[in-house]
């Protein structure tokens, strides 16, 4: 095991996982998603709609029409609230550019202290990109970077700096926390933009395959219209 100079042991216990849970959606996609498409074209109500009796086989022919159409709109009625946690402010920062149908709250670096001594491991929660954690020299290098920021944001509130503004020495890498409630069309864009998009950043990638997972999981449906990427 390699140590930092002040003899800190660097292994993985420093690495904070994502970890993703879906905490609420909207109950059966594929009938509201069905109800809300027939409701365009029926002279009937979605009322009397939605107490039809439809087998999967028919509604997911009628979707697959709408899909292909692009007529996208009929999905923004289903929605689902994730929870995430330890994601670096940087994903927050490229997350937090989509906002059309999506909702954040987010843990606040102003009320919440990272002093060291309020840490498990005296340091604060930190994403490492995995092209750092494998080579031994710039892992030492970034960790000992953090250990310097950790004293700077100590010694800013030892001085009196208020919370709100000792945090502007803390780095992209500060985990954060936060819930987000997006619509499935909403969904579908921010995935599209942030997976399947050729160069797309790590990090927000994997979070939001994993969001998919989850959703998949719940609604195995839909993941013929969110694919996987092939793993290369």
């Amino acid at each position: 095991m390699g140590r930092l100079n002040d003899g800190t042991p660097y292994e993985d216990e420093r690495k904070r996982a994502l970890e993703i849970q879906l905490i609420a959606k909207t109950p059966n996609y594929l009938k509201t998603c069905w109800t809300a498409a027939r409701t365009c074209y029926s002279a009937d109500s979605p009322i009397e709609l939605l107490a039809e009796e439809k087998s999967e086989a028919d509604m997911l022919r009628l979707l697959e029409r709408i899909m292909t159409s692009k007529h996208l709109s009929v999905v923004e009625h289903c929605s689902m609230t994730f929870a995430v946690k330890g994601v670096s402010r940087t994903l927050l920062a490229q997350y937090s550019r989509h906002r059309i149908g999506v909702s954040l709250s987010v843990q606040s670096q102003r009320y919440v202290s990272e002093q060291s001594e309020k840490q498990a491991d005296g340091i604060f929660a930190h994403v490492v990109p995995e092209t750092i954690r494998e080579k031994e020299a710039a892992y030492v290098r970034y960790m000992e970077t953090m250990q310097v920021i950790q004293k700077a944001y100590d010694d800013l509130l030892a001085l009196g700096v208020a919370k709100q503004d000792a945090r502007f020495v803390l780095p992209g890498a500060a985990c954060t926390n936060f819930v987000t409630t997006l619509n499935l069309r909403s969904f579908m864009d921010v995935y599209e933009k942030r997976v399947t998009t050729p160069g797309a950043q790590w990090e927000i990638r994997d979070m939001m395959l994993g969001m998919r997972d989850l959703l998949v999981e719940e609604e195995p449906w839909l993941a013929r219209y969110i694919v996987k990427p092939e793993v290369r």
